[in-house]
């Protein structure tokens, strides 16, 4: 067998345990999901998948960390372009990946599924843009930034989550178009002027 097709038959055997993981855990919580049920989704053997991970929470690091590649992959690229526009160029590449693997993302998404994607992207985009935030607003507070990145974070990947789920979702090119428009808004506000009452 050629190396060629000897890594095209191993990507599209851990593809098959991706895509059955992501569909039993729309059922079953991952401490539910055993080896011998995600090898009988698959249709695939036990030895095929001992041959590729430890256990389950093997396959689930694997994955994440194939989408944390595919992501900060393009971050050298995004860095050269300057803000604005590595603001855009990040928000697209993270909802076409997304996009091309919903089901996964979904899994990776559900806040019932012990995931670390999400807090791993959010830190390395905090600190990704921390750099464009500072020399727009003259300023080291890091706390007060991360507290804002993490209302973005959240409000973002939230957003991602009920237009990957929606029967009848708005076209990719609005959805990346309104993620935009609200996350270069925020990035670029200063602290508001508010009178607390006592």
């Amino acid at each position: 067998m050629s190396e060629q097709k000897r890594y095209s038959c191993v990507k599209k055997t851990k593809k098959t345990f991706e895509e059955s993981l992501a569909s039993l855990a729309r059922e079953y919580p991952l401490n539910k999901i055993t080896v011998k049920s995600l090898c009988e989704k698959a249709q695939l053997s036990r030895n095929a998948f001992y041959f590729h991970y430890k256990d389950i929470y093997d396959l689930v690091e694997e994955i994440e960390n194939d989408f944390i590649d595919e992501v900060c992959g393009y971050l050298d690229d995004f860095r050269e372009m300057g803000f604005p526009k590595n603001v855009l160029a990040t928000i697209k590449r993270i909802v076409v990946l997304f996009g091309e693997r919903k089901n996964t993302a979904l899994m990776l998404l559900d806040t019932s599924f012990p995931s670390t994607l999400i807090p791993r992207l959010s830190k390395i985009f905090s600190d990704f843009n921390f750099e464009y935030y500072k020399a727009f607003h003259h300023t080291d507070n890091r706390s007060t930034y991360d507290l804002f990145y993490m209302f973005i974070s959240t409000g973002f990947y939230g957003m991602m989550r009920e237009w990957l789920l929606s029967e009848d979702p708005i076209p990719v090119e609005r959805f990346v178009s309104l993620n935009y428009i609200l996350i270069k808004r925020l990035l670029v506000l200063g602290e508001p002027e508010i009178e607390y009452s006592k």
